[in-house]
């Protein structure tokens, strides 16, 4: 998924402004009551290649004749999210359901602009949803929904007619990737010059957004994390720096334009015209298509395991939000239920191949993934990154870094230790109530 998250650091400091009073204000009558009948506000972003007003019409269609309200949409560009959901919140016309990743809660949050739902939530719902569970929680509290379960899901693809080439099987730890990437790299056609890579990673984009597929996975596989649980960064540590290792080691069989590409681009242009070896994209619909037009005999595994065995891989787990500004919160919230439950969520799992939320739901992505990934969820392989306050900041910081370091600018252990004292040079304290 493709998110354009530079522009929260300038929202960070938009809605930080609200802090006092702001978030829990009410809309006025007007933009809460249509002049026929209760309206309900929805914020959501374009994310279903123009789809999206044609599918949630569907969707929204038997919640509006049931309750009598008029559920209204705005889909808005990944590019411009942000900005949106901070202008709304300064000027008091945000929305009463509106959609957040992880990444935008701690600031929604300190801004009392999001509402707590455990005074919504039943003894049921927590036995029904998949998604409820601590790992999907912020600060320790439900803030949101999962409409569908763990997507995006990092994993590792391979050729396997190259492996095959090198008498090689599937890697299965990180020393196994250092191997077959080694070997994989060379001159195939006797013309002097390297034409297949080990590993086909982009290194080029330029904002934080290809930590997604460069960093959280290999960060986990070693047993770390960026922050520790009262928001520190740690990436200091033993675990944060053996992860920049492994990456420092991987440069040397990587394509020669890896800091021009991004990750995608490089995967395109590598690993599915049959030039590269191993590749770490996104699980889905969209990938799936692409290695079966490109005809690539490929493997993938969730399961690479770090130097101690770890696993882990990063998967997006956006949520559906309670406004604080919504005029009817329960209808608000009776409309999050409806859109994530059994009539609502598993018609948007239909129409749009997302993965199940809840207990004994159909699978609608990808059949090949299904056990692999159901497997990975439930034990806690495929995970979503870790709010923080001031995260957005020290990813940024992070992914400049880590760009220094493979072009050999830095050390793993110089790049580690930097971003961490620039990180917690920050304020993480939440804001006085």
């Amino acid at each position: 998924m493709k998110r354009r998250m530079a522009s929260l650091l300038l929202c960070t400091a938009m809605v930080s402004s609200l802090l006092t009073g702001c978030g829990n204000g009410q809309k006025t009558e007007e933009a809460s009551s249509g002049k026929e009948g209760k309206t309900l506000e929805v914020w959501l972003p374009a994310k279903l290649n123009g789809e999206d007003e044609a599918v949630w019409n569907e969707i929204a269609a038997p919640f509006e004749k049931e309750h009598g309200v008029d559920v209204t949409f705005q889909f808005i560009s990944w590019k411009d999210y942000e900005a949106k959901y901070a202008s709304g919140i300064s000027t008091n016309s945000g929305p009463d359901v509106g959609y957040m990743y992880v990444e935008m809660f701690p600031t929604y949050i300190d801004a009392g602009a999001v509402e707590d739902l455990g005074e919504y939530l039943t003894d049921e719902d927590f036995e029904k949803y998949t998604v409820l569970g601590d790992q999907y929680k912020i600060f320790g509290k439900n803030y949101g929904i999962a409409q569908a379960g763990a997507s995006g899901a990092l994993a590792m693809f391979y050729n396997k007619d190259i492996l095959a080439s090198l008498n090689e099987e599937a890697p299965e730890t990180w020393e196994d990737v250092l191997r077959i990437a080694k070997a994989a790299t060379k001159d195939t056609d006797g013309d002097g010059t390297v034409d297949q890579y080990g590993v086909a990673q982009g290194w080029g984009q330029t904002f934080y957004q290809d930590l997604n597929w460069n960093w959280y996975s290999f960060l986990y596989q070693a047993g770390g994390d960026i922050f520790d649980k009262d928001g520190k960064c740690i990436l200091d540590e033993k675990e944060g720096i053996e992860t920049a290792e492994f990456l420092y080691e991987l440069k040397d069989y990587l394509p020669e334009d890896t800091m021009s590409l991004k990750n995608a681009e490089a995967f395109e242009k590598y690993f599915l015209t049959g030039k590269a070896a191993i590749g770490f994209v996104s699980t889905g619909i969209s990938t799936d298509a692409q290695l079966k037009d490109a005809g690539i005999n490929y493997g993938f595994s969730y399961e690479l395991k770090g130097a101690n065995g770890d696993m882990g891989a990063r998967a997006s787990v956006d949520q559906l939000v309670l406004m604080s500004a919504a005029e009817d919160k329960q209808l608000a919230f009776d409309f999050i239920k409806y859109a994530t439950g059994e009539e609502g969520g598993e018609k948007y799992h239909e129409l749009t191949d997302s993965a199940p939320n809840m207990v004994g739901q159909p699978w609608h992505g990808v059949p090949e993934l299904e056990e692999s990934h159901l497997k990975a969820v439930e034990e806690g392989t495929i995970r979503p990154i870790t709010a923080a306050r001031r995260a957005p900041e020290v990813y940024d910081y992070l992914w400049k870094d880590l760009q220094e370091m493979m072009n050999g600018s830095m050390t793993p252990e110089e790049a580690m230790k930097d971003v961490t004292e620039y990180a917690n040079s920050l304020d993480y304290s939440a804001p006085s109530k």
